[in-house]
């Protein structure tokens, strides 16, 4: 049997709301980027339409992606090189 994972593309959600998009093997592993502080940290200092996309106070919620983000998301990355860094596209409209 073969053991090997495909990668799965996630969305979070904040507030309820899909803001980012990215690609891991598990659940577990995406949602391990939602319980680092760093994450929570940077997108408070990101805005879309003038809002942070996140507050201290924020829920975060990981889930599969939608088709419809799973296409947002593959069309985003396929002309970036291959890294051992998570690619991180986001699904809001962001200010600047």
């Amino acid at each position: 049997m073969d053991h090997r994972f495909t990668f799965s593309i996630f969305t979070i959600e904040i507030n309820g709301r899909p803001t980012l998009a990215l690609q891991a093997k598990r659940h577990k592993d995406a949602e391990r980027l939602c319980e680092h502080g760093r994450l929570r940290t940077k997108l408070s200092t990101i805005t879309s339409h003038g809002t942070p996309l996140c507050d201290a106070s924020a829920t975060m919620k990981v889930r599969l992606a939608t088709a419809e983000e799973a296409v947002l998301y593959r069309q985003a990355t396929q002309s970036t090189e291959p890294s051992s860094d998570t690619s991180i596209v986001y699904l809001v409209d962001l200010d600047g």
